[in-house]
């Protein structure tokens, strides 16, 4: 924090030496409220940013000592330092027990030196700690060429994070090509586990292990159903995976191409909307296989920046950097293939324009493209390094002002648990780090604005107060009484979404689309993150295509079918909606297997049968080999011959 950023205040009765530290302060260009009156300074400490409090022992109206303790409650000693003086009380022992006391940094002895006054004036300026380790994390945003060290360091310094933090740490570990365990402890004290060698992630142990090896085969194509059925009835000791292969019924290559999608399914459980903890112990990891290769994994990392990480948290997220500019990094011509993935493909030209010189305000303000899937791209790119933040501007007051304009439209309608989850969201620092987040958020704030631009000085003035009434929310202890009350009217909006939701599959099972989908809509309205949304969103939306409108339906239901969590790709509902998807695009042969997967996962699936029915009456023709998706043409291969 610069000094002159920030505000002084000196509590001096004397006041010849107040007149004389003031000039002194003034000559300085330090902004300093000088004042004999306690509660003249506790508003000045409510309404301004200030660094350091002078505060003589001896006051007409209240102990100083006193009046410092019971500021040290409000202002920890990261955010203020706190100096006493007097020229009465010098004994040592009083000395030293005001200092515990008051956690105060210093004790001048009246008379001393203006030099003295000013060095600890000027130690807010270089003030502490440096920053917290989540924040090192995310400064690689906007450090081109940071080396494997740096990331390692980076990677090996975290403990508390967000679940949303997990795409970007295990693209680090990938990308600099580290061996080792790193470990996850979720709130409720369940511990995840996941192995890396060399880069090639070779283990994952997650609580729920609920993935059904068996579905994972016939999805893939690797598997009939029929064949399952009979391997599940031999009596043997013997996993499902060394019946399968020793019948001949998958190919050892096969099987390991199923337990690496496993691996993905549950890497993408351990990406969740809550704080986690983290550790990780770099050490010799032996290669196997199944493994996740970088190829791979790059795949599913666009999966879960795209169905995983909610609008709300990019939007707090990035607030730190809504006045930079986005730069393409070094290595950006050396990966072509990403731009052939849908959330880069899917927005035409979005390369061209997020590095054209606009900032990230502008962008968003400019609604060339929607919100969330340009942050969406925009996390998918710098998490993988090939764009980068340039932050080294200075805002102007125009910039300012649009700035604290958003930061007061998230915190519309907000309770004070909700502010300082966002606020910790903003600086990128675990709410668990209090102290820490209000300082960043000051910082982010910026200097106080000149009384003569209303709006941004009457703004600032806002999200001041705003801030210190969540940060003291957040040291009091009524925050976990809060959250359990919160929890439960969401428990009640929850429930209410379920039934809605559960009405609405009825529907669609009954082809009674239009209904179907203004349920679906009112349930996502009570709970956004309500399980499988985006998938019976999609079905519903296929179900209501506008003839004359088609294209941009089909546009509509890409960006559900693009949200829809890996997870959730492994089921006969999934098989189910690509194959509407298919049959919407005039794609006879894939809906056909689509539908037909459905059922083989499935088997009591009548709307995937009903579908097949009426294929098989429009539609006569051959599979054609040549034109067959890969992975259903891969799948016949290890197929036993029949």
């Amino acid at each position: 924090m610069a000094v002159s950023d920030s505000k002084i205040i000196i509590l001096e009765d004397d006041q010849a030496l107040a007149r004389a530290w003031g000039q002194l302060l003034e000559r300085e260009g330090i902004q300093a409220l000088i004042t004999s009156k306690p509660d003249e300074a506790r508003d000045y400490l409510g309404r301004h940013r200030v660094s350091t409090l002078f505060v003589d022992c001896l006051l007409p109206t209240e102990n100083g000592v006193d009046f410092a303790q019971s500021i040290r409650q409000q202002f920890p000693k990261e955010i203020l330092d706190i100096v006493l003086m007097s020229g009465i009380f010098t004994d040592q022992s009083f000395v030293k027990e005001s200092l515990r006391s008051a956690g105060a940094i210093a004790f001048l002895k009246k008379p001393f030196a203006n030099e003295e006054l000013l060095r600890y004036v000027k130690r807010a300026e270089t003030r502490a700690e440096g920053p917290h380790p989540r924040k090192v994390l995310y400064q690689l945003f906007n450090r081109q060429g940071a080396s494997a060290r740096d990331k390692r360091k980076a990677i090996e310094a975290l403990e508390d994070i967000h679940g949303f933090d997990l795409p970007f740490i295990y693209e680090i570990l990938v990308e600099s090509r580290l061996s080792g365990h790193l470990n996850i402890v979720a709130d409720k004290g369940e511990v995840s586990g996941i192995s890396f060698a060399d880069g090639d992630i070779v283990g994952v142990d997650i609580a729920d292990k609920s993935t059904y090896i068996g579905k994972l085969l016939i999805e893939s194509g690797f598997l009939l159903r029929e064949d399952l059925d009979d391997a599940l009835n031999i009596k043997s000791t013997k996993k499902l995976g060394e019946r399968l292969i020793q019948g001949n019924l998958v190919s050892p290559h096969g099987f390991d191409i199923v337990l690496s999608n496993q691996m993905s399914i549950r890497l993408s459980r351990t990406i969740v909307d809550q704080n986690v903890k983290v550790n990780f112990v770099m050490t010799e990891v032996e290669k196997t296989s199944p493994s996740i290769s970088r190829e791979l994994f790059e795949n599913f990392l666009h999966d879960w920046v795209a169905s995983k990480i909610t609008t709300e948290w990019f939007r707090a997220h990035f607030m730190q950097w809504a006045n930079a500019r986005v730069v393409k990094t070094a290595s950006f011509d050396l990966r072509p293939e990403v731009l052939r993935r849908p959330l880069v493909a899917n927005l035409d030209g979005v390369i061209d324009k997020i590095t054209a010189g606009q900032t990230l305000t502008e962008l968003i303000d400019s609604k060339i493209f929607p919100e969330h899937t340009l942050y969406k791209s925009l996390h998918f790119l710098l998490t993988l390094g090939l764009i980068s933040f340039d932050e080294g501007r200075v805002l102007n007051s125009q910039e300012r002002l649009k700035l604290m304009r958003k930061m007061m439209q998230q915190f519309t309608n907000k309770n004070r648990l909700e502010i300082f989850d966002l606020m910790s969201k903003m600086t990128s620092l675990p709410e668990s780090q209090s102290d820490q987040v209000y300082k960043e958020y000051l910082t982010l704030l910026g200097s106080e604005p000149p009384v003569t631009e209303k709006e941004l000085y009457g703004l600032y003035g806002q999200l001041l107060q705003i801030g210190k009434g969540a940060y003291d929310f957040a040291r009091s202890g009524n925050r976990d009484k809060m959250k359990e009350e919160l929890m439960k009217g969401e428990v009640e909006m929850k429930l209410k979404a379920s039934t809605l939701f559960d009405e609405a599959r009825n529907l669609l099972q009954k082809s009674q689309y239009k209904e179907a989908l203004a349920m679906i809509q009112k349930a996502a309205a009570l709970d956004p993150k309500i399980d499988k949304l985006h998938l019976y969103l999609a079905w519903a939306k296929l179900g209501t295509l506008d003839p004359k409108n088609r294209v941009q339906g089909i546009k509509e239901v890409d960006m559900d079918l693009m949200q829809i969590a890996p997870e959730d790709k492994f089921d006969s509902v999934y098989n189910f909606v690509m194959g509407l998807y298919s049959k919407a695009k005039g794609d006879s042969a894939a809906a056909r297997k689509a539908f037909e997967k459905a059922i083989a996962m499935d088997n009591s699936m009548i709307v995937a049968r009903r579908e097949l029915t009426v294929l098989s009456s429009t539609n006569t023709t051959k599979t054609d080999l040549l034109n067959s998706d890969l992975k259903s043409l891969v799948g016949s291969l290890f197929k036993k011959s029949r």
